[in-house]
């Protein structure tokens, strides 16, 4: 590890040199991170590194030292002490090599010097002084390091400094380079300075005590060549830093030696002053002089006090031209001169100040009131004997300034004067007047600085917020509570003082806070009768008024309200609870809010109020009526109407408290006073009119209503008739507000039958509304009157029903229909909405139409004007008009409570119809402000609907699908609404949805995303955003709802913006496709809805292209609905159909998909019950796999796909016949082609059989099986599988040559026919079977390995009850023995016990299937070994011996040779079973031997020859059998007497089984059986008893 951080390590080294600029802070970094972990390893590298390269650059080698004092700062306790040598002789290498006048990296190296004495003091110092001791001119940094260790580390410097001067002193005196010089001034008084702080700090060294004695040689020294030598021959630079190093050298004199020289130095500092001012070196140089010279007492100093002050004060008067760092730092020292001579030369002081206050000079008199501002402050303990004349001084000063520099320092001057207790009640009036003054004057918070404006130039505002705060530090002084209070309740009722109420009230509020808690709830105003006491009705008036623009004058309102409630005890006692409970909150609502969150009605509804619960609590009549007359002389004096309209507002609070007065006059003086030009005033003496009426409602309307007849209205200051109409405007608003706030009991019965009379009596009439309003006043008093009625009637008595809703409502309707349709005017619509809003609220007979045209008629009148205002700013901006905004505000509300009033997704959806037909609009403004209504309904509506237990909407795919084209218009704003207008829609569908609400979350989250890519889409962009719409809404929106979804895109084509029919086209497939199968359900409407778009654009080849498209992707994702939609129109297609089961034939991808679907569908066709079949569905999918079978593309699909539309249409071959058997066998084989039934066919059925065979055809060509189409052509198999009575057939003759022509096929068209076969009905089973039976001749099949399939299947289909089927299973199993012998054995057990179930099967009357389950066993039984067939014997000699005696010659001889093929089981024993059962049916054999049947002739001579070796008399059996039959007579006498020979025992029941066959119904086998008796009876004597028994 170690190595690997010394390569890398050297690597960044290295790369520091090599590298740019740009990268080295990086290096940098890493190399520190580096040396805090491993220091020794890496300081070691950077030391190698240097001295290896000395010749790097200043700045490299600066770099790199620089990095290596970094890390030494962090890891200096680690560094082992070797590498501590190496480090200081580096840095002293470094720190002395020449480098021009670069030094930083001598600057470096002396740094790293410094870092290494905190640790290495001893090591340090010794390096540096060898210089010293060589008797060689030190380097100046060699200088300077000494003068940065000891300023950084006095403390470990000065046991070292007694040598440091020794060693130093004789290059010091040899000296001759200026910057040497100043190097060792430097030093000398850093030097100084850390002996100094050594010296104070004494106590905390483990060193011993130092004294100003141990250097008191050396520093004489250094005093007498500093001053005596340096300062008087250097120059001017040098001469500075020598007056520096004075001061601390000089504080080291002894007290004798100070006292001689300082008439000598002092006037040679000052003289350095004088030629060179505004350095702090002299200025700290003096200090430290003055104050030894305090220290020492020295009478010397008052012979220099007159030169001295003139020099400290023009040099403070200097320096406050200038507000940067050295500036400030001079004022300091300065100031710090004048504290130091204070206690002793205080009066001085004071004497030499004050009459450079008259000056006119203003430096002068800023450095006067400066260092006047400090003494008070610092040394007022001094001073005490001066305060009066300094006040008295002051007081000419508060009226004699000009600039606001001076009036800022005066107020510091009071501040100071006040905390250190200058001020009486008398001398501090005119101080806090004018602080007052200055805060009153200040600007407005708006106003510009001006451009020239210099950071020290004190503006109007700097100086009044420096003035408030001297008042806020001034009221926090206890000793000025007295002064202040009750001096400052003046101010308040002063108007012209108005500006600095703020102030004004906080400091009140807080010395009354102050009070309070003293204990002193209630005091009075003043405690001196000479000022001006203001009465608590003034003071509440006064107070109020203001509180009604709390935002004035810095939040003025919130001060208001503090000293209101401090007051309140003085005010009127009885209102201190009230106000402590509520003024505390409103004054937090103000602190809460600012002048454009807080509404100025509410705030003036708030105070209002406040003032009639402070009125009730009060209750004294006489004091409330001293109030309003402290109102009316507020009004009076008021000249700004808005606060005049609060007068009047609060007048009528107060008014409506006095019962002793006539209020009629105070009414109607309050109607003349009014000045009905100005708004405010009317709409602030109609609320007074309202106010009144909660008390007076009778007097209020008698006086309207002799106002309103009389002829005052015609001269209430007015001359023109449109003054006359502003009057009447008042006039209305007066009824309207009386409606709003008179008692319940007393204005509800005068609604309709007074007020809403006189005030319709001014409404124009029809003509007058279309006509341009003479005063707009009038119309605007009338809607509101009528908003004011409204809202009266709703909240006094809800359920009370208002007859003339409807008419006022239609009023408001005109009112909007005749206003200018593209322009905004006035507030007029506004405000008519708003009336409706309020109106519709009303209980009345509901009536949808006129709810519907309502929305029509406002909609209209609002979407269709422009935002924008007409008149743009100079850059050409356009703004948004405000009264427009509000109006669009009242629409949406107006709209909401209708929703409100039937939240019903009926009523909303019909409200959005009307609002969609607006966001196609061909206006790009009219679409914004559609989707922005729309955009709030849905929001709204999300609101309601989370809240409630409103249902889903219904017709949410159907909205959806009119807004998703909207996301491609032109305008960006509507393109963002629609996106959330979307996102909303889903969002309402979503919070009724049992859903994820992370996975919910997740989707929604896209739309932001995609709105934030609408911005400025390009074509690219706006296709991957509409995809991703169509995904968020397939995972979101129910499936119920896509198929109107997909409608309403369809509309969408015929946008009449292209980018929006474009993208509803692109929506239309992206949706069809990201929706996949969640279309489902839907498929079925909008395959027709393409069906007839592709009907409508076939002449427009790309749109058709596109709908054949979307055909094609819905068939990808949903093919089971598409197949089963397509296949529901009727066959053969029309040309549409056709066309679109070919484009999906052309669809590379779709095309497998589609084809297994169609065959997926027809294999479920094939459940059916009797006479169903074949339907118009299969019917058409046979159509519709014909289309696409014929289609060039398709050629690899049906390639890949032949095995299972070769099964699928030879099943349905097989199914359209239905076939049955007879019972009785025909013998005749040349009808065998008809011994089966057909049952009738039908048109349908043949149309079937015809499509496929067609079908078939086509595959085969498709498939380029041209030679097996050939041959099936001149066979006539296409024909016989067209003809029911010879399907079977055909299908024999296709199974051939598919053997020969298409047997690769063969295993995927056996494995499909083998898995479809179980799914159809027996009888229609029958022609598959047939073809399976016909494979199974083939040897081709057990090279393919289908033996084991086809055998397992007709095994299955044996176990059915349909004959016909039987058979032919039956037969396969017997064509087994000919493909494939060799494997017989593999299949006996099954076939064996297949056979035996049919024999044991109750079907013995059918003697077809018999014959086949005989001839089987034949054939299997001749094949089989002896082992193979024993376990069998039994079943099968009971199952074959039934048949021994039927009446069908072919069935009876195919038992008989069964029962031959039994011979290989049998044994000599008689006892075996075979043999027994060969004895019983002996007889039988021998009397069919000569049947007239040629067939059971021949069975039982071949049986006779096979069972003969298991009898005794074999022999005889095989000369006479096996061949021709030659004397049958003969064998019967020979084979009897054999016989009789060989089973004399058996004898017997020979002759009764002859006896049995006596009444055969064949004559000529009674004939053989009376001849075989009797040649029976022919045997000895001993055995003719039985005989006898028997005959």
């Amino acid at each position: 590890m170690p190595h690997n951080v010394e390569l890398f390590t050297a690597a960044l080294v290295k790369m520091t040199i090599e590298e740019e600029e740009s990268s080295l802070d990086k290096i940098s970094h890493s190399l520190h991170i580096l040396g805090q972990h491993h220091p020794n390893t890496v300081l070691m590298i950077y030391h190698d590194h240097l001295v290896q390269h000395l010749k790097l650059t200043a700045s490299q080698g600066a770099l790199l030292l620089e990095s290596m004092g970094k890390i030494l700062k962090d890891t200096l306790d680690q560094i082992s002490q070797t590498l501590v040598q190496r480090i200081l002789s580096l840095a002293a290498l470094w720190m002395t090599k020449p480098t021009g006048t670069h030094t930083r990296s001598q600057e470096a190296a002396s740094n790293l010097l410094v870092i290494m004495s905190f640790r290495f003091t001893d090591e340090v110092v010794q390096l540096l002084m060898e210089t010293f001791k060589q008797g060689y001119q030190p380097h100046v940094y060699i200088v300077k390091t000494l003068t940065k260790v000891s300023t950084e580390n006095p403390f470990c410097m000065v046991p070292f400094l007694k040598q440091i001067f020794g060693d130093m002193f004789p290059s010091l005196f040899g000296t001759k380079q200026e910057e040497m010089k100043a190097a060792f001034a430097t030093a000398l008084g850093s030097f100084s300075k850390s002996i100094l702080m050594y010296l104070a700090s004494v106590k905390k060294t483990s060193d011993p005590p130092v004294t100003t004695e141990t250097f008191s040689t050396e520093i004489n020294t250094i005093y007498c060549l500093l001053f005596k030598v340096w300062l008087e021959k250097e120059p001017p630079k040098l001469m500075i830093t020598i007056a520096e190093a004075l001061g601390y050298v000089s504080s080291l004199l002894p007290k004798e030696r100070i006292e001689k020289e300082l008439p000598k130095i002092l006037p040679a500092i000052m003289s350095i002053y004088k030629k060179y001012p505004g350095h702090s070196s002299v200025t700290e140089c003096l200090c430290h002089l003055l104050d030894i010279a305090m220290e020492t007492k020295t009478l010397e100093l008052e012979t220099q006090m007159d030169n001295l002050l003139d020099n400290l004060h023009q040099q403070i008067c200097l320096s406050l031209g200038s507000r940067n760092s050295p500036a400030v730092k001079i004022q300091t020292e300065i100031l710090h001169c004048f504290t130091v001579l204070a206690p002793t030369y205080g009066d001085t002081l004071v004497d030499f100040l004050l009459p450079k206050l008259e000056k006119t000079n203003q430096q002068t008199r800023l450095g006067t009131l400066s260092v006047l501002r400090h003494l008070i402050s610092s040394a007022s303990l001094h001073l005490e004997r001066k305060k009066a004349p300094i006040v008295a001084a002051l007081k000419p000063v508060l009226l004699d300034t000009s600039s606001n520099q001076e009036k800022k320092l005066i107020a510091h001057v009071i501040c100071a004067l006040a905390q250190h207790g200058y001020l009486a009640p008398e001398e501090g009036k005119p101080m806090v007047e004018f602080l007052i003054h200055q805060c009153a004057a200040s600007v407005d918070p708006g106003t510009l600085v001006p451009f020239n404006h210099q950071t020290d130039q004190v503006t109007d505002e700097d100086l009044a917020t420096v003035c408030e705060t001297v008042m806020f530090m001034i009221t926090n002084t206890v000793m000025m509570e007295d002064v202040l209070w009750p001096l400052l309740l003046e101010f308040v009722t002063m108007t012209h003082y108005t500006k600095a109420l703020t102030t004004i009230c906080n400091c009140l509020a807080h010395l009354g806070k102050k009070k309070r808690q003293d204990g002193r709830e209630r005091f009075p105003f003043t405690s001196n009768a000479g000022l001006n006491q203001p009465k608590a009705q003034e003071l509440l008036a006064r107070l109020f008024l203001l509180s009604s623009c709390p935002y004035e004058g810095g939040s003025r309102g919130a001060a208001v309200l503090r000293l209101l409630q401090v007051l309140s005890a003085s005010i009127h006692p009885a209102t201190v609870g009230q106000w402590d409970k509520e003024l505390p909150a409103l004054v937090d609502q103000l602190l809460e809010n600012s002048r454009e969150s807080l509404p100025e009605e509410e705030w003036e509804e708030k105070l209002l109020l406040l003032l009639s619960k402070t009125l009730k609590s009060i209750n004294e009549e006489e004091w409330i009526i001293q109030l309003s007359e402290e109102m009316w002389k507020q009004i009076e004096t008021e000249c700004q109407s808005p606060r005049k309209g609060f007068l009047y507002k609060a007048l009528g609070i107060v008014l409506s408290q006095i019962h002793s007065r006539n209020i009629k006059e105070e009414l109607h003086q309050l109607l003349l006073n009014v000045q009905h030009s100005e708004r405010v005033e009317r709409e602030g003496a109609a609320f007074a009119f309202g106010f009144v009426s909660m008390t007076h409602f009778e007097d209020v309307l008698i006086c309207l209503e002799e106002f309103s007849n009389s002829d005052q209205i015609k001269n209430v200051q007015c001359v023109f008739s449109i003054h006359q109409d502003k009057a009447r405007s008042t006039l209305v608003l007066c009824y309207g507000n009386m409606a709003l706030y008179a008692p319940e009991e007393q204005v509800l019965d005068r609604i309709e039958s007074h007020i809403l009379p006189s005030v319709l009596k001014f409404k124009p009439n029809r003509q007058g509304i279309n006509a341009e309003c003479s005063d707009r006043s009038l119309q605007l008093s009338l809607i509101k009157t009528i908003t004011l009625i409204a809202r009266s009637l709703h909240t006094k008595h809800q359920t009370m029903p208002f007859n003339r809703k409807w008419e006022l409502l239609k009023y408001m309707q005109d009112l909007m229909e005749a206003e200018a349709a593209e322009l905004l005017h006035s507030p007029a619509r506004q405000m008519a909405m708003n009336a409706c809003t309020h109106l519709i609220k009303l209980h009345a007979d509901s009536n949808p139409k006129h709810i519907s045209q309502l929305v029509r008629t406002c909609l209209a009148s609002v979407v269709t004007v422009s935002p924008v205002e007409r008149d743009s700013d100079k850059d050409g901006n356009n703004h948004v008009d405000p009264l427009h905004a509000q109006t669009m505000t009242d629409l949406k509300e107006l709209l909401k409570l209708i929703l409100i009033q039937d939240l019903s997704p009926e009523c909303f959806q019909a409200t959005l119809k009307q609002v969609e037909g607006w966001i196609t609009s061909p206006k790009e403004h009219e679409r914004e402000q559609a989707m922005d209504i729309m955009l709030e309904l849905l929001r709204y509506y999300l609101e309601e609907v989370h809240d409630s237990d409103a249902m889903l909407l219904t017709d949410l795919g159907a909205l959806i699908g009119q807004i998703l084209p909207r996301c491609a218009d032109s305008s960006h704003l509507v393109r963002r609404m629609a996106v959330d207008s979307i996102h909303i829609s889903l969002a309402i569908q979503l919070s009724h949805q049992e859903t994820n609400l992370d996975q919910q979350n997740k989707q929604l989250e896209i739309l932001n995303t995609v709105r934030e890519e609408l911005v400025n889409p390009t074509p690219t962009i706006l296709l991957q955003a509409c995809w991703e719409l169509a995904k968020v809404i397939s995972r979101c929106m129910p499936q119920e709802q896509l198929s109107s979804l997909l409608f309403s895109l369809f509309h969408g084509l015929s946008d009449h913006q292209p980018n929006c029919s474009s993208a509803a086209a692109l929506l239309t497939k992206a949706t069809i496709k990201t929706l996949g199968r969640e279309l489902n359900n839907s498929v079925s409407g909008i395959l027709e809805a393409l069906r007839v778009q592709l009907q409508s654009v076939s002449h427009r080849k790309h749109m058709k292209l596109s709908v054949l498209r979307s055909f094609a992707i819905l068939a990808s994702n949903n093919p089971t609905a598409v197949v089963e939609c397509l296949l529901s129109y009727p066959a053969p297609f029309d040309e549409y159909i056709s066309e679109v089961w070919k484009s999906l034939a052309e669809d590379i991808h779709g095309s497998p998909i589609i084809m297994r679907e169609l065959l997926d569908t027809l294999k479920r066709q094939l459940h059916w019950e009797k006479g169903t079949y074949p339907s118009l569905k299969s019917l058409a999918g046979i159509c519709a796999l014909h289309e696409m079978i014929r289609t060039l593309k398709s050629a690899h699909v049906v390639t890949q796909l032949f095995p299972q539309l070769f099964s699928i249409f030879l099943i349905h071959l097989s199914c359209i016949v239905e076939i049955s058997t007879p019972r009785v066998l025909v013998l005749d084989y040349q009808t065998r082609q008809k011994e089966f039934l057909i049952e009738p066919q039908t048109f349908q059925s043949k149309d079937m059989c015809a499509k496929c065979v067609q079908a078939l055809i086509g595959l085969m060509n498709q498939t380029r099986n041209h030679q097996l189409l050939q041959c099936m052509k001149e066979s006539g198999g296409w024909n016989q599988m067209m003809d029911p009575y010879k399907s079977h057939l055909g299908a024999i003759l296709l199974a051939k040559e598919m053997i020969r022509y298409a047997s690769p096929s063969l295993s995927g068209i056996v494995e499909h026919l083998t898995v479809v076969i179980p799914s159809v009905q027996e009888c229609q089973k029958v022609t598959v079977i047939a073809f399976f039976s016909e494979l199974l001749k083939s040897p081709l099949v057990s090279k393919l390995h289908l033996t084991d399939v086809l055998v397992s299947r007709l095994l299955q289909c044996l176990l059915n009850a349909f004959p016909v089927l039987q058979i032919f299973c039956v037969r396969g199993l017997g064509n087994m023995t000919l493909g494939d012998p060799q494997n017989i054995e593999k299949y006996s057990r099954q076939v064996l016990c297949a056979m035996i179930y049919l024999l044991e099967s109750n079907q013995h009357g059918n003697e077809m299937l018999m014959f086949e389950v005989l001839s089987c066993l034949g054939k299997h039984l001749s094949l089989l070994q002896t082992n193979t067939l024993k376990p069998y014997l039994t079943k099968i000699f009971s199952g074959i011996q039934i048949f021994f005696e039927a009446s069908n010659d072919r069935l009876r001889a195919e038992a008989i040779n069964v029962f031959g093929n039994l011979a290989k089981c049998g044994t000599r024993d008689p006892k075996s079973y075979l043999c027994r059962q060969i004895h019983g049916n002996l007889v039988r054999l021998l009397l069919q031997l000569d049947a007239k049947s040629e067939e059971i002739s021949q069975a039982c001579n071949l049986t006779l020859h096979l069972l003969a070796p298991l009898v005794a008399s074999a022999k005889v059996i095989e000369n006479y059998t096996g061949g021709p039959m030659l004397n049958y007579m003969e064998f019967l006498r020979v084979i009897s007497r054999q016989l009789m020979k060989d089973f004399p025992e058996r004898i017997d029941s020979y002759i009764t089984d002859c006896v049995s066959f006596f009444n055969n119904p064949e004559e000529q086998i009674r004939a053989n059986a009376v001849t075989l008796s009797a040649l029976f009876f022919q045997r000895p004597d001993k055995h003719a008893h039985s005989a006898r028994k028997i005959t």
